[in-house]
């Protein structure tokens, strides 16, 4: 009598196969997230250093670095336009400026074809929503949100004003508003002077990388590349939730500190071009410290 041999595997043997290739993933996983991130963030680097070549080759041209922010009167207090516009044809958007009618605001119906076409060099890659859309808004003061007018997001920010640090000592950022900012006005120096930094996914709401449903920022329309991409800077409690706080400037919420999806800080892009990755443990002092333009501090920094 000839004995049937099966092939194949037992129910025992397949769950332990099923067993053994289940660990094999859970250990690849955080790996290959890992490596994800990295890439991601690399990626961000090369974007915010394109923005700063474009930032110096505008200063060549100009004699100086574009308005961070354009405010006049259009039918009461408006903002016209940011820097970003002024630097697409340094960043191959001629393209896109060609659309951009110079005469009415960013927010005009004229320029809805242009504003609403995604900059990818203006989205950080670890964005919790690249896709998103942008409501636009009038400003500078109690914006009006407008209902019919809409444009793609930006992530990266300028800064404008006066920085105030906790000892209540006041400096001024990097922009001016209104007018070209000399490279020679930065007198701590372009080694020394935050020019651009992350806040992601705005107008959002995030604290601690949390959204926070159907909520968002103030001065929502200013999300989108075009309007204006310029906020004071500001440190909150180490939740996110108190403004005006000395605890926390980094990664605790997307308002108007540095914020970004990396792991463990933000980028920054510095008046001499190159980038570097803020821890977000870092002092509130030095983060404001680097921002300023004419504070007379040296700062140094490890990543």
């Amino acid at each position: 009598m000839l004995l049937r041999h099966r092939s194949g595997f037992t129910l025992i043997e397949l769950l332990v196969v099923i067993a053994i290739i289940s660990l094999l993933l859970a250990l690849l996983l955080p790996a290959v997230q890992q490596v994800r991130g990295s890439a991601r963030r690399t990626q961000c680097t090369n974007n915010l250093r394109q923005i700063g070549i474009a930032l110096h080759n505008y200063a060549d041209v100009h004699r100086g670095l574009p308005p961070g922010r354009i405010t006049t009167f259009y039918g009461g207090p408006a903002v016209f336009s940011g820097w970003s516009i002024y630097l697409l044809p340094y960043l191959e958007g001629q393209n896109v400026v060609d659309k951009y009618d110079f005469d009415y605001p960013h927010f005009e119906i004229q320029n809805q074809e242009a504003v609403q076409q995604q900059i990818s060099t203006y989205i950080c890659p670890s964005s919790y929503d690249p896709d998103r859309t942008v409501q636009l808004s009038t400003g500078p003061l109690e914006s009006q949100l407008l209902p019919d007018r809409f444009g793609a997001p930006g992530d990266y920010y300028v800064r404008f004003g006066g920085i105030t640090n906790s000892e209540g000592v006041t400096a001024t950022a990097a922009f001016d508003s209104n007018d070209y900012t000399p490279l020679k006005k930065i007198s701590d120096g372009l080694t020394h002077t935050v020019l651009v930094g992350e806040i992601s996914d705005r107008p959002q709401l995030f604290l601690r990388h949390e959204l926070q449903s159907g909520v968002q920022t103030r001065q929502p329309g200013w999300a989108a590349w075009s309007g204006p991409q310029a906020l004071r800077l500001l440190g909150y409690s180490e939740d996110g939730t108190v403004e005006g706080e000395f605890d926390c400037i980094i990664n605790c919420t997307n308002e108007q500190g540095l914020f970004s999806f990396h792991n463990g800080g933000a980028n920054v892009l510095y008046a001499d071009g190159s980038v570097h990755f803020l821890g977000s443990g870092m002092p509130v002092d030095i983060v404001m410290a680097l921002h300023t333009r004419d504070g007379r501090e040296l700062t140094d920094f490890e990543q």
